[in-house]
């Protein structure tokens, strides 16, 4: 669970839970705790208003659940992702940064590193993108507060929910409507690096080049993600292949098959160009995050052909309308795609 505070450890069997999120489901899931002397005394019990017993928390007090009850508390706040985002006590911004908040939170188990998702993990990452997506086709007022608040969280683990957002918007662009392939787009984009939590940190976070060694085991990860999702499912969803083909490129040169264009399908290409995107743009060990424009300019230019045209065309355009893109910039990357 989200926690940045700096304090002691939770006590063996404990984990630390976002107190600020709790307020927005309507009872809690599990029992819950505060830490003292080292030891985990009972805050309040299952069933208890969670409103009310976040405002009776201080905030300096983080709080703790049993280990066991984890997957309660994330099923209860992704539960309530889409009541926060059509609750109209709220203005677009607050919605948006409330309802990451608990996409985040109940989340970042399921892609930190030696996860071992089961079906449940990953029925949970469905519904959560499932509700974002709805609320951004039904709501335009939230598309821009949402793309606001995916810029001011770059930890690695959040980058597979801005890479989901931004596919989804990009997927209702270029006339991916329906609700089956739009919501398969959506969930093959936030499980897309899902086999890194089979790659070791040490590996993910090394600040300089990685060698050969290194690099094919990164390289493992489309592969890995794949059998992690069918293992964990038992059949093969619909957006299986975005997992698998998310790091392959229009002219060959990507991994793990080196296959090219003609043989990829549409939405693991769109999907190729948000990740790639969104990988630019964020912090990394081994980089800092360029601009939009700067991040554009790459994929065009440096990594030229590696990218769907049409796709990179419609993208660009989607972004002029959220990101610092001056017109003579968005202009000139544009024309050198034929617009």
């Amino acid at each position: 669970m989200i926690h940045t505070m700096d304090v002691a450890p939770p006590p063996a069997g404990f984990r630390f839970a976002p107190a600020a999120l709790i307020a927005n489901i309507p009872a809690l899931p599990c029992d819950v705790f505060i830490q003292n002397g080292g030891r985990a005394v009972l805050f309040a019990g299952a069933g208890a208003e969670a409103e009310a017993i976040s405002r009776r928390l201080n905030l300096g007090v983080p709080i703790l659940i049993r280990q066991e009850d984890e997957d309660l508390l994330a099923s209860a706040l992704v539960a309530a992702i889409p009541g926060v985002l059509r609750s109209y006590r709220m203005g677009a911004d607050a919605r948006s940064r409330i309802a990451y908040g608990l996409a985040t939170a109940s989340l970042r188990p399921l892609l930190s590193y030696g996860a071992r998702p089961d079906e449940s993990d990953l029925l949970l990452s469905h519904d959560v993108v499932d509700a974002i997506s709805e609320a951004l086709a039904g709501d335009e007022s939230l598309v821009g507060a949402m793309v606001a608040v995916m810029e001011q969280h770059p930890a690695t683990y959040i980058q597979a929910i801005n890479t989901a957002v931004y596919s989804v918007l990009l997927a209702r662009r270029l006339g991916i409507t329906h609700g089956e392939a739009l919501r398969a787009v959506g969930r093959g984009a936030l499980l897309h690096d899902i086999g890194k939590v089979r790659v070791p940190t040490q590996i993910l976070d090394k600040p300089g080049p990685l060698d050969d060694r290194e690099w094919g085991i990164v390289q493992q990860h489309p592969a890995a993600g794949q059998t992690l999702v069918l293992a964990a499912l038992g059949t093969e969803p619909t957006y299986l292949h975005i997992i698998r083909d998310h790091h392959e490129r229009s002219d060959g040169s990507g991994y793990p098959t080196g296959r090219s264009a003609h043989s990829l399908p549409f939405d693991s290409q769109l999907v190729a160009i948000t990740d790639a995107f969104v990988a630019l743009t964020s912090v990394r060990s081994y980089q800092q995050p360029t601009s939009a424009a700067d991040a554009l300019r790459t994929m065009r230019f440096v990594q030229k052909g590696q990218f769907n045209d049409e796709i990179m065309r419609e993208f660009i355009a989607l972004l002029a309308g959220w990101h610092d893109i001056r017109r003579h910039e968005l202009g000139a990357l544009l024309s050198l795609l034929g617009r």
